[in-house]
């Protein structure tokens, strides 16, 4: 009964993210997860942490087999073991937070509910975005892009609203399940945090700055077969050029990932002459290769024309898919597959902002803006934030959708209006506030224009990032370890 109450929770948990938006159901999956470790072993409370990631991760992330599989080229069957690998894997963080909140049975009841449960859960959440290259898809946070504590981004990012969301959650079990002063006092300090959100509705850490710019995107929906063709890239170039020639008012024409299917060095003479002679600043991907020492290294680019040509290289590469890790190990694996733009160099980590349309832009490549940390040294120089996707990979899966929440949510944190461009659909223009103004339905041509206006100033979170979390954490973990410690010693803690 009570795996699969775990199960039930876990897979609900999936319907509060996008592309439902039924953010009740987080706080409520987490109260059931909550209540089942409340009396458990740490053995197994990791056992009912498992069963509630490979249900929330199975059914939120199964899209990793379309990319792998459909995409990829990978195999049926090593594509299923792989996605059911990485399950596995990332399932194991929601296990831990069980296990080592087993280990305070002894402290009040209430308190774990409270502090010590969300403070393990959101740190593991922290951890799971970096270890081993990091996978940040379904933390908690995002669930509340359209809610009050969305105001609270700007504060502590994406870990601060997930704190609050789940001490939410474990308030509540505690004053269903252990009614009291203490209790009540947690939810009415949960209350308040909620007010707070609303209340800095109005509040802003940044103003706008200068003319707002007119952008125009261009969403081909070009097909993974024919970019990789070599026969069809030229074609695809001219469908570029024929969609942009009209869009003479813009100010910067952006073209998503990979939009140029050629190596910059490669493009023809055409190609140049119509970009110079065009107006409007152009933005787009492209494939960029340079001779470093006897070897040469290959990138996953955007180009800025202006004047003169600007460059952005992918940093956070996908593994296995943009690059193989240990290729001692799997290098047979990839000569193997046939998967399209799976040898790139990562790009330094610390680039400078593109400058185009008399602006900069803070600029990211498809899955980077997942990642909270990446990019905010670039948004403290830049007014704009710029993205670049290739979402084909993803086919007709929640993922399009769990991407823009992500994106909507590294908009509100810097208060940065975001350009969002995709080959396959979701284009958008994500304002200052994570509100999507204008985007472009999937799988279809179009060309979406709007406004862009550019701001200055630096909010908390892109000045601090995760600190003040992790500080809060970390004074949480300590005192349920010194508490620990004092009861072992025989010491009495009063209520």
């Amino acid at each position: 009964m009570r795996i699969a109450l775990a199960t039930l929770a876990g897979g609900i948990h999936v319907l509060a993210f996008a592309p439902f938006y039924w953010w009740p159901l987080s706080i409520i999956s987490l109260a059931i997860l909550y209540y089942l470790w409340l009396n458990a072993s740490p053995r197994s409370a990791l056992v009912y942490g498992y069963v509630y990631g490979l249900a929330m991760f199975g059914f939120g992330v199964s899209w990793m087999y379309i990319s792998l599989h459909t995409y990829g080229n990978m195999p049926a069957w090593v594509a299923a073991f792989s996605v059911g690998l990485g399950i596995a894997y990332i399932s194991i963080f929601p296990a831990l937070c069980g296990y080592f909140q087993g280990f305070f049975r002894e402290t009040k009841p209430w308190l774990r509910l409270v502090l010590l449960m969300p403070a393990i859960w959101i740190l593991l959440e922290w951890v799971r975005g970096w270890f081993l290259t990091g996978f940040p898809w379904l933390s908690i946070g995002y669930v509340y892009i359209q809610t009050p504590l969305s105001n609270l981004a700007p504060l502590g990012g994406v870990y601060l609203v997930g704190l609050i969301s789940a001490v939410s959650a474990g308030s509540f079990v505690a004053v269903a399940r252990f009614f009291s002063r203490s209790s009540v006092l947690a939810v009415l300090g949960v209350a308040g945090f909620w007010g707070l959100g609303w209340g800095l509705n109005t509040t802003t850490w940044t103003s706008p700055v200068g003319e707002p710019i007119q952008v125009g995107m261009i969403q081909n929906n070009v097909s993974i077969e024919a970019k990789w063709d070599e026969a069809e890239s030229q074609r695809i170039i001219e469908e570029y050029i024929i969609r942009s020639a009209d869009l003479l008012e813009q100010d910067l024409i952006v073209w998503p990932e990979a939009a140029v299917p050629d190596y910059l060095d490669n493009l023809h003479t055409n190609f140049w002459r119509f970009v110079e002679q065009h107006p409007a600043d152009f933005v787009f991907g492209v494939l960029y290769r340079e001779q470093l020492g006897g070897s040469k290294q290959y990138y996953n680019s955007v180009a800025a024309i202006t004047d003169k040509i600007h460059l952005y290289h992918k940093h956070h590469l996908v593994p296995f898919g943009e690059f193989f890790p240990a290729p001692w190990l799997f290098g047979p694996l990839l000569n193997m597959l046939d998967m399209p733009m799976s040898s790139f160099t990562a790009g330094q980590e610390n680039q400078d902002p593109l400058r185009a349309a008399d602006n900069w832009f803070a600029v990211s490549i498809c899955y980077e803006d997942a990642f909270p940390n990446i990019g905010r040294s670039q948004i403290k120089r830049s007014g704009l934030m710029l993205n670049i996707s290739e979402d084909i990979w993803f086919g007709n899966s929640f993922a399009p959708h769990q991407r823009l929440q992500m994106a909507r949510f590294r908009a509100r944190e810097s208060e940065r209006t975001m350009i969002r461009s995709s080959n396959t659909g979701l284009s958008s223009i994500i304002n200052w506030k994570g509100g999507v103004d204008r985007y472009t339905p999937q799988f279809e041509e179009a060309v979406l224009k709007s406004v862009a206006q550019p701001r200055s100033g630096v909010t908390p979170y892109i000045a601090y990032g995760d600190r003040p979390v992790l500080l809060i954490i970390s004074v949480i973990v300590t005192f349920f370890l010194l508490w620990k410690f004092v009861t072992r010693r025989g010491y009495s803690v009063r209520n």
